[in-house]
């Protein structure tokens, strides 16, 4: 009785053996396919905390001269935090509402040229390396003045001193829109996701 015992245990170790040499690969995917979704979703998390940061600093500074500039420093601290995303583009633009409804339709879909792009009257639409190229003041790149933008200001299209902050009739609603691409490390997602992410205040008044 023990003899066959033994052996019948024994037979039963190499089942088992080659039922987890059948199922590693699979746990193994499965491992790694939460891993990469996991971190996809911390990328969205992140990018959706830089948009908010840079929206709050807009919305705070609102007609001042350096709005864009710190705004996109802001979005920029944050997104320091990043791994495995290029930045694609960040959007600067006149809200309708509270709904976050642009102004012009084409502010959010117009893809960023190097030297950025917008919609007069209604966006700024910075791209990566305008991003990277802040300058260590906003007069570097955003214009040489306090109180205009020049026509070389990367800020021209819609011009920070132009907003309304005045309570009376009432302030603006500004918003910031970015997309991201996210790029898959283990190729278990599609090779690259587009992440995007939008957030709109109304600008803080005077008085």
């Amino acid at each position: 009785m023990t003899t066959r015992t033994h052996a019948r245990l024994r037979g039963e170790e190499g089942a088992v053996l080659v039922e987890f040499a059948l199922v590693a690969p699979l746990l193994v995917l499965l491992t790694l396919g939460v891993l990469d979704f996991g971190m996809a979703w911390r990328e969205n998390n992140n990018l959706g905390a830089a948009v908010r940061a840079a929206n709050r600093m807009a919305a705070s500074l609102g007609d001042s001269r350096s709005t864009d500039y710190n705004s996109l420093q802001a979005y920029r601290s944050v997104m320091s935090r990043a791994t495995g995303v290029t930045v694609d583009r960040v959007v600067v633009y006149k809200a309708t509402g509270s709904d976050g409804s642009p102004s012009s339709g084409s502010c959010l879909t117009t893809a960023a040229t190097a030297t950025g792009t917008g919609v007069n009257g209604a966006c700024n639409i910075y791209s990566a390396t305008q991003l990277s190229n802040l300058g260590a003041t906003y007069l570097t790149n955003f214009g040489t003045t306090d109180t205009a933008c020049a026509g070389t200001a990367w800020d021209r299209y819609w011009c920070p001193v132009t907003r309304n902050a005045d309570q009376g009739d009432p302030p603006d609603y500004v918003g910031v829109y970015a997309v991201v691409t996210y790029k898959s490390w283990t190729k278990l997602l599609p090779t690259t996701v587009t992440l995007t992410d939008r957030s709109v205040m109304r600008i803080e008044p005077k008085g």
